[in-house]
């Protein structure tokens, strides 16, 4: 390398000023790398994460005032979203794979999964076919989830998704993963293969800077909240929350409140019909205005559908966690989450479908503080998961690469 810049190629289906969070992730990792006189350049998509992402139309190519260049490939938009995502699963990993293969050379190239395992297979054998090093950022782990959600039904389909993902760890120089958990699934599946290229670096709080600076409920109305902020997703399991109020007597001084849209919102609204004075839903909020809500409430549910946990990490526990709101866990005893929660004192747990004690900690709640120290939650949240460590992490990572 010597006599000229390192060059580092970012990959991603998402980018500012699309608001999934890895777009956030990823635009702080080129500024750290631009930081450390390197070259840094995005390979994303138009925006349209969401709805409302969809009405920023931006060049293909756009430099800004670092000297950073970031490219972004056009978007499959019809009416009918399913065909859309389809095409666009497809389509992004394609023009991705002839980008790297017949654009400039870089070193260094870093892929996530979105889209899951297509995109970083065909990444794989283009910096395979180039000669650049190929650092694999797995936000979660496909296609394990893909079954789990019911999207990779077929057993063949699943079989070659897992091939694929199986032969890209193989040809990655580094594979980046946000769990002790997550490596063991990973390694499970590549006994022998991997050695010592899986590292763990979990993410941080994303918007530490963005925090509205007001209270979003009357202190004064003595209501207990319990809060789930985020994507309502068919993982999230939230269904037992709704039902753990249902299946038993109104509770006074309580509410159970919902920010956010997803899959699974219709479900759980149509499921909380009789019950809407403990339940109130909170359409997508700018994200200062949902950190602050989260900040006000007296706990945050982080919750998983089982098995989820060996494949993923909740980031909203990131969240929680740096504004010191004390959190309500479900998910399996034998986690890695679970274990952080309980060895901490950072909140309470809960089996996954354990209506009944759900609600005994929802009545015990309604009459009660539940007794953490916001300071404590900050504390153990900044020794955590702290944006300087994980830019200490990252950049030692990309420095063994090369």
């Amino acid at each position: 390398m010597t006599g000229r810049k390192l060059r580092v190629l970012l990959i991603h289906r998402f980018f500012k000023p699309d608001s999934a969070p890895y777009a956030s992730i990823l635009d702080d990792i080129r500024n750290l790398i631009l930081e450390q006189n390197m070259q840094a350049e995005v390979l994303s998509s138009q925006p349209s994460y969401k709805t409302v992402d969809t009405k920023n139309k931006l060049s293909w190519k756009e430099k800004d005032e670092s000297g950073s260049t970031i490219f972004r490939l056009p978007v499959f938009k019809f009416k009918n979203r399913k065909v859309s995502k389809l095409l666009n699963f497809l389509w992004f990993p394609f023009l991705a794979f002839w980008f790297v293969l017949f654009g400039r050379s870089y070193d260094v190239v870093t892929v996530s999964t979105a889209p899951p395992v297509v995109l970083a297979f065909l990444i794989a054998l283009a910096c395979k076919l180039r000669g650049s090093m190929l650092v694999y950022h797995c936000m979660d782990i496909h296609p394990e989830i893909g079954r789990i959600s019911g999207e990779f039904k077929s057993n063949m389909v699943f079989k070659t998704l897992l091939w694929m993902d199986s032969y890209t760890c193989r040809l990655a120089s580094k594979i980046i993963v946000l769990s002790d958990d997550m490596k063991v699934s990973l390694e499970s599946r590549n006994t022998g293969i991997l050695g010592s290229k899986v590292e763990i670096i979990n993410n941080y709080d994303l918007n530490s800077r963005d925090v509205a600076n007001q209270d979003f409920f009357d202190a004064k109305d003595h209501i207990k909240r319990v809060v789930f902020a985020g994507n309502i997703g068919r993982f999230q399991n939230l269904d037992s929350f709704i039902l753990a109020l249902k299946n038993n007597p109104s509770l006074d001084d309580f509410e159970l409140l919902f920010v956010g849209e997803g899959v699974a919102l219709e479900g759980l609204t149509k499921l909380s019909q009789g019950i809407e004075e403990n339940i109130r839903f909170i359409p997508h909020q700018p994200v200062a205005i949902a950190r602050q809500i989260i900040a006000d409430a007296d706990i945050a549910i982080v919750s998983l559908q089982e098995d989820v946990i060996k494949y993923a990490y909740p980031s909203k526990t990131m969240t929680c966690l740096a504004v010191g709101t004390p959190l309500l866990v479900m998910v399996e005893d034998n986690s890695e989450l679970v274990r952080f929660v309980s060895s901490n004192g950072l909140g309470f747990v809960v089996e996954p479908g354990d209506i009944s004690t759900i609600y005994k900690f929802f009545k015990k709640l309604s009459k009660k503080q539940p007794g953490f120290e916001q300071g404590h939650i900050i504390n153990v949240f900044e020794k955590k998961f702290s944006k300087r460590q994980f830019n200490n992490k990252f950049l030692s990572l990309i420095n063994d690469v090369v």
